[in-house]
């Protein structure tokens, strides 16, 4: 063999070492972060549930529904206020280490959300009373429900800000801190307000305030300045502009069902189902946030996406097999913590979990298909708008006929639709 030939033989075996290296540490900080992420996750949620098992339960059906419906509401309003824009920051903002780029991408983010919501939130309390007769909810419920509209854009924004500079471990420590404060806070209000809803929302206002002011003092202040590149703006924008139809779209059928069930039947009705929800959707919920939150920022840095999905593709059987155990467990266990006058039925029970199931893959695959920027995006923007449509036409059909029956059931077949929308394009992965 020729000195030549050896020569690049060295280089190659040297080039392949030092990627297996590579690949091996950021494996390695994956699983660190997923690890941090998930003890904070858990444990701050214990606290959620918590808060809100006890809430309902002392609330009742009747002021617990109100505080959903405000709740559910104030999703719909913070979406124009961050106009898809948290996502991209996170999209962007973790491909890269170098200062100066993060803090141009972080600062042109910041500036744009911040014009964002000043109109929204003008244009919300201009037209308050119309807006409100439409959403079929009293008005001063309507102004609890642009304050929380504001308080979740910000709490939103700053926690995804610091998962785009991978600092997993203050997120983590942040998700523990903030579920303590919720309950210890609904403690207090509870004996101020007495059983009222404004006792469940106030310590959410209080939570959500105290770790994204924290955030933004001791993580993001150095990243901010008065200055705006036009280069990110466009990319953000046209990344964004495709992510608001996921956003719109997500927040339509997540909360629409809750919308339509006061409309058509009674807010104590809202409270059961969502105490349904906070049991079976919610959870799943939290176990697909774990790992999306670690898994979007890392599998951004990488041009390669197939190997990390053929992974994600081997774990899920066992992870539907574990969460239909998890869920059917969880539902009636948190269903008797919250009391006698939510009801146990089992059918209903079931359809929860299999559109918990439903949502787990629809999540995951979601983020994996944004990760590819521009074109996976807007294949999750056609999935997202096909779930949200369908969603929509069948909760107005179904919920007067079926009642909680129908408003799950219109969800669980417009998932199935939404994963039909995806797996069609998974040659683009």
């Amino acid at each position: 063999m020729s000195d030549s030939n050896l020569f690049f033989k060295l280089i190659n075996s040297t080039y392949e070492a030092v990627c297996r290296e590579k690949m091996s540490k950021n494996v390695e900080f994956f699983f660190q972060n997923l690890t941090y992420v998930a003890i904070g996750t858990i444990i701050g949620n214990i606290c959620l549930f918590a808060f809100n098992a006890l809430g309902g339960r002392y609330l009742g059906p009747a002021e617990y529904g109100k505080f959903t419906l405000i709740n559910s509401v104030a999703t719909f309003l913070y979406i124009p206020m961050l106009f898809g824009m948290s996502s991209a920051i996170v999209k962007y903002n973790s491909e890269t280490n170098e200062y100066h780029k993060q803090k141009s991408i972080i600062s042109t983010t910041y500036i744009l959300i911040l014009v964002a919501t000043i109109f929204s939130t003008l244009f919300y309390i201009g037209f308050s009373s119309k807006i409100a007769d439409i959403l079929s909810i009293h008005l001063n419920m309507f102004y609890f429900s642009i304050l929380f509209a504001l308080i979740t854009a910000l709490h939103t924004l700053t926690t995804n800000t610091l998962r785009s500079l991978h600092r997993m471990k203050i997120f983590s420590i942040l998700k523990l801190i903030y579920g303590f404060a919720l309950l210890f806070s609904f403690i207090i209000f509870i004996r101020i307000e007495g059983l009222s809803y404004k006792s469940m929302l106030f310590p959410m206002y209080i939570s959500a305030i105290i770790i994204s002011v924290y955030i933004l003092v001791t993580n993001i202040r150095k990243y901010l300045a008065l200055t705006f590149d036009s280069h990110w703006a466009k990319t953000l924008i046209i990344y964004s502009s495709y992510n608001i139809f996921n956003s719109v779209s997500f927040m339509l059928y997540s909360n629409i069902d809750k919308i339509l069930i006061n409309k058509y039947m009674f807010v104590e009705n809202v409270g059961v189902y969502y105490a349904y929800n906070i049991s079976s959707i919610s959870i799943m919920n939290v176990l697909s946030g774990i790992i999306i939150n670690v898994l979007f920022p890392t599998i951004c840095k990488y041009e390669d996406k197939k190997n990390i999905t053929n992974k994600i593709n081997k774990f899920m059987p066992l992870s539907l097999l574990v969460g239909f155990v998890t869920i059917i467990c969880t539902q009636y266990i948190i269903l008797n913590i919250y009391g006698k006058q939510y009801p146990i039925n089992f059918q209903l029970m079931l359809l929860f979990t299999i559109v918990s199931l439903l949502f787990f893959c629809y999540n995951t695959y979601m983020w994996i298909f944004n990760s590819l920027g521009i074109a996976g995006v807007k294949i999750t923007m056609y999935g997202s708008v096909v779930i949200a449509i369908i969603d929509i036409i069948l909760n107005i059909y179904l919920i007067p006929r079926y009642g909680l029956f129908g408003a799950i059931g219109s969800t669980a077949l417009a998932y199935c639709a939404g994963l039909f929308v995806i797996y069609n394009h998974k040659n683009m992965i």
